[in-house]
């Protein structure tokens, strides 16, 4: 287990520092919305998002909250884009592909814990060097630990959002 966990932050902190489209040095912070495919459940549910890169760290998180009458759902995202390539570069269009790992917590109709892997592939356009928008699905796999334990969890979520850079 530990060598899988090496192997794992190398593989962040190697390829966490090829971006062509992203700045490293910013801060970037927005908002998105998404709606979850879940196709392990049969079910799916949208959500809110506040998109968070720190200056200098591979990682780009988000944190999601979906609300319906009956659940509240929370989760957090973590995805690195190990491979950016301009699209149509002259009006700043990229795309994008990475790896991340996902968490949820469920309460009300929705309870439960679930957790796994994302592979998030998108397109960012920067209409002005400090706001991004952008757009990805990103297929997930994993486990779902509680109310009952079950393989595979996971879906095909669809975001949108913009993001400032600062």
């Amino acid at each position: 287990m530990k060598k899988i966990l090496l192997v794992f932050v190398l593989f962040i902190v190697l390829t966490g520092v090829a971006s062509a489209d992203h700045p490293d040095n910013k801060l970037g912070l927005g908002v998105m919305g998404g709606w979850h495919g879940a196709w392990s459940s049969g079910g799916g549910w949208g959500y809110t998002s506040f998109s968070l890169k720190v200056p200098n760290v591979p990682l780009f998180w988000a944190i999601n909250l979906g609300f319906k009458r009956n659940y509240f759902r929370l989760g957090v995202s973590g995805d690195i884009y190990f491979y950016e390539r301009d699209l149509v570069s002259n009006i700043n269009l990229h795309w994008m592909i990475g790896v991340g790992g996902w968490i949820n917590i469920g309460f009300g109709d929705a309870k439960g814990l679930a957790f796994g892997a994302r592979l998030p592939i998108g397109v960012s356009w920067h209409a002005l060097p400090f706001l991004e928008f952008f757009a990805d699905i990103a297929p997930s796999l994993g486990f779902q630990l509680a109310p009952e334990f079950y393989f595979p969890a996971g879906g095909w979520p669809l975001e949108i959002g913009v993001r400032l850079w600062l």
